[in-house]
C-alpha cells in the first residue's frame, strides 16, 4: 500500500528521519513506535506530503507521492491527530461530512455515509449528529475525528497519537473501536504511538524507530521475543520486557493437549498470556483449561507454560 525507501528528512542540519525503508501492506495496521524525537510523526507527515522528503522515495499504491498533487493525495488518506481539530462551529454531522462535500458527493450519499460512520464509531446519529463539539466528551470528540477521517473512504488512515489525550479507560474503549473498524473495513492504518501497550494491542506490525533510524520491524511477538538491539529491548520495558511479552503472545502459542477433563470455564486460544496470568492470579490457580477453537476440544495452560522460552 505504501513504501518508504531510503527516506531522509533533516531540520536545521539534524536528521529526524535517516534512511528509513519500510513497507506497509494493504489492509494491515502498522504502529510506528519509539521514544520522543525518534522520527515517528515526521515519517507519518512525509506520507501525505505535509512534509517533503529530502532524500529517498515514497510510493503510495505504486505511484511516487511527488507525482500526486498534495490535495488529491490527502483526500485519499484520512488523518487523525491527538487534538482532533474539529470545527467548533459545525455540528458533528457537518464535521464528518467535510471530505465528502469536497469530493462533490450527493446530499443523499453524504447523509448515508455520515449515519453509517457515526454508528460505526459508537455515536448513534439520532443522538449525536446535530450536537456541537463542545457538547461532547474528549473521547466522543476523538470518535468524531476518526469518523471524519474515514468519511471519504480513504485507502490509508494516518493516525498520530490519536488517543494520547484521553484517560486510560476511554483510551481502551477507543482502541477497541479502532480494532473493530479496521477488521470491518479492512482500511490500511499507519499509527504513531509512544504507548507500548497500545502498540502491542493494536498492531499487526511494529516499526521501531530510534534517532531517526528504523531499528526493527515485525509482529509484536517477533519484536518482543527477539529484540534486534538493546534500544528495542529498553523501549519495550528493559527488565520488564518479559511481562510485555505476555501482552503479545497468545494462549494458543503455549497451550498443550489436556490429559484429563476440567469442567471450569475454558479460556480462548486467542486470549493473551497476560489475560491468562491475570485469571490465574484472580482464581488462585496455576492451570487453566483451554478452548480449542478449531475442533472444540480442550487443552490446558500451566503457569510454567507462560515462562518457558
Amino acid at each position: 500500500m505504501i513504501r518508504f525507501e531510503g527516506v531522509c528528512k533533516s531540520f536545521g542540519g539534524a536528521r529526524a528521519v535517516n534512511e528509513v525503508t519500510l513497507d506497509v501492506a494493504r489492509g494491515s495496521l502498522c504502529a510506528l513506535v519509539g521514544t520522543s524525537g525518534s522520527g515517528k510523526s515526521t515519517l507519518l507527515r512525509l506520507a501525505n506530503r505535509l512534509l517533503e522528503a529530502d532524500e529517498g522515495s515514497i510510493r503510495f499504491d505504486g505511484a511516487d507521492v511527488t507525482n500526486i498533487p498534495p490535495v488529491e493525495l490527502r483526500r485519499r488518506m484520512g488523518y487523525v491527530i491527538q487534538s482532533v481539530g474539529l470545527f467548533p462551529h459545525w455540528t458533528v454531522e457537518r464535521n464528518v461530512a467535510t471530505v465528502p462535500r469536497l469530493l462533490g458527493w450527493s446530499p443523499a450519499r453524504i447523509g448515508e455515509r455520515v449515519a453509517e460512520l457515526l454508528d460505526l464509531v459508537g455515536l448513534p446519529p439520532g443522538r449525536h449528529a446535530r450536537r456541537y463539539p463542545d457538547e461532547l466528551s474528549g473521547g466522543q470528540q476523538q470518535r468524531v475525528g476518526v469518523a471524519r477521517a474515514l468519511a471519504g473512504e480513504p485507502e490509508l488512515l494516518l493516525m498520530d497519537e490519536p488517543f494520547g489525550a484521553v484517560d486510560p479507560p476511554t483510551r481502551r474503549g477507543l482502541q477497541d473501536s479502532l480494532m473493530a473498524i479496521q477488521k470491518r473495513t479492512g482500511t490500511t492504518i499507519l499509527l504513531v504511538t509512544h504507548d507500548v501497550e497500545e502498540a502491542i494491542r493494536l498492531s499487526g506490525t511494529l516499526a521501531v524507530l530510534d534517532q531517526g533510524r528504523l531499528l526493527q520491524t515485525g509482529t509484536p511477538a517477533q519484536v518482543l521475543t527477539q529484540p534486534a538491539t538493546d534500544a528495542v529491548a529498553r523501549f519495550f520495558g528493559g527488565p520488564l520486557l518479559g511481562l510485555n511479552r505476555l501482552k503479545a503472545l497468545r494462549v494458543g502459542d503455549r497451550a498443550q493437549a489436556a490429559a484429563s477433563p476440567d469442567e471450569r470455564e475454558p479460556i480462548d486460544m486467542d486470549a493473551t498470556l497476560e489475560a491468562a496470568l491475570a485469571r490465574m492470579v484472580a482464581e488462585g490457580c496455576s492451570r487453566l483449561p483451554v478452548r480449542r477453537l478449531a475442533d472444540g476440544t480442550r487443552g490446558v495452560l500451566d503457569l510454567a507454560d507462560l515462562v518457558r522460552p
